[in-house]
């Protein structure tokens, strides 16, 4: 069942349902207040009566015959009847074609404890009073046709009768535009979705101007797209670029020892030979281990994260930087360590945050005219932020932008040892710390790589 009939059919079933609680309410007040103005109607004259008889006295009998026969047709219908102490009737008036009433003599016991009864007889409502005026009791009988009140709740009943099923209809065609104007959104989702593929992943969700759930929900997607399509884009220029220099280093193998075996060739000629092919092989397994450095530092479950303080992290990444680097100059600044443990700590993976600083004060260093680098730790306000500074040449503002870019390498690069995956591994694994990674570069401070991480004081 499509979710425009589910919607319709519950918003007819709510609406129906309030609308016949509503039309039994009215229903039930309305013959409750006739029934009870009636019986005050019934009341007042038993009341009456039983005064107008005790005031006539002697003459009671004629004269109240003479007032029911000639009063105004107020009661239709009308029994009228004087009841003594006893029970026996003494006073009796009933209109034309109006039978006699006969009374239980149980509600006569009933009368003395409760000074006022009503029931119904046939299609008469019925009041039996007590009164005592003088010293004297008397019990009246009053009863009469509620013609007016029956005939409104029959005109009610027809009412209802006639415009329920209106009602009804009406609702169904409320809640069938209703669950369309639901609905619409929805299927305009749906129709966009299913444009969107791997090779069009440039199409947006509507998402309009309501600003509700559905606008929110589309948002959300068209966000969730934006990422998709920028990591889709990323993956293609990252296996365009990794197939070119995989390709590079391996037709240069393959060439020098094609040239190598066209003739027979000295001993010092194939040392040579075999080293350039070293060189080459040297760089693909650096480059193999860079890609799956990378490709591991983007799979968040495949890594073990633990508490690891900071400027250990600094000073492992130091040592084995100038460790393979001779030539490079590193200079460490950490300001007073802060008492709190947890402020030095991250949470996190210590090879692969060693392996991101190490990979920036290589590249400081690498493109630095003195081949150094000033690394600064500073904590603060539950962060440790870490900047690395070299005297390097000004880089581009068009060019920082794509420095994180596999396999990008600056105008500066020209004749410098790399393939341009560096500052990509590092990136993904500051990412993967939930930190922040950006440069600046001027003329007096020179180049800073900033690193933030948050620490396990937040």
């Amino acid at each position: 069942m499509k979710l425009s009939v589910k919607i319709n059919l519950l918003f007819t079933a709510i609406v129906s349902g309030i609308v016949l609680v509503i039309a039994a309410i009215i229903y039930n007040i309305s013959d409750q207040n006739i029934q009870k103005d009636f019986r005050k109607r019934l009341k007042t004259r038993a009341a009456r009566t039983a005064y107008q008889y005790n005031l006539f006295k002697n003459d009671t009998t004629n004269l109240l015959k003479s007032l029911d026969s000639t009063s105004p047709a107020a009661l239709i219908n009308k029994n009228i009847n004087i009841y003594d102490k006893d029970g026996s009737i003494f006073y009796e008036y009933h209109d034309e074609g109006t039978s006699q009433i006969d009374v239980d003599r149980e509600l006569f016991d009933q009368l003395k404890r409760d000074s006022i009864i009503f029931f119904t007889y046939g299609r008469k409502d019925v009041c039996l009073l007590n009164a005592t005026l003088d010293g004297i009791s008397y019990t009246v009988l009053v009863a009469a046709e509620n013609e007016a009140g029956i005939e409104y709740i029959r005109n009610l009943k027809k009412l209802f009768l006639v415009y329920l099923p209106v009602a009804l209809l009406f609702t169904i065609l409320a809640g069938f535009l209703f669950a369309r104007s639901l609905v619409k959104p929805i299927n305009q989702t749906i129709r966009d979705v299913q444009l969107i593929t791997s090779q069009n992943l440039s199409h947006r969700l509507y998402v309009g101007q309501k600003g509700d759930e559905l606008s929110q929900l589309n948002s959300t997607f068209n966000d969730l797209l934006n990422r998709l399509e920028e990591s889709f884009a990323i993956q293609r220029r990252f296996i365009s670029n990794a197939s070119h220099e995989l390709s590079t280093p391996l037709t240069s193998v393959s060439s020098q020892i094609e040239v190598a075996l066209l003739h027979n060739r000295s001993g010092e000629e194939y040392r040579r030979v075999l080293g350039s092919v070293l060189e080459d092989i040297q760089e693909l397994h650096q480059l193999t281990k860079t890609l799956l450095e990378i490709a591991n530092a983007g799979t968040h479950g495949a890594i073990s994260l633990d508490k690891v303080r900071i400027d250990e992290v600094l000073l492992k990444a130091h040592s084995e930087t100038l460790r393979q680097h001779t030539g490079y100059t590193i200079t460490l600044e950490f300001n007073e360590l802060p008492e709190d443990e947890n402020e030095c700590q991250v949470f996190g993976n210590v090879h692969l945050l060693q392996s991101a600083f190490r990979n920036i004060m290589e590249n400081g260093c690498k493109y630095s005219p003195d081949r150094s680098v000033n690394v600064q730790l500073i904590f603060n306000a539950g962060k440790a932020e870490i900047r690395f500074i070299n005297k390097g040449d000004i880089i581009p503002e068009d060019e920082m932008n794509r420095f994180f870019e596999p396999f990008y390498r600056g105008g500066n690069a020209v004749g410098k040892p790399g393939v341009g995956l560096g500052l990509t591994l590092t990136k993904r694994i500051i990412n993967l710390h939930k930190g922040a990674l950006s440069i600046t570069s001027e003329p007096v401070e020179g180049t800073i790589f900033r690193v933030i991480l948050p620490t396990m004081l937040r």
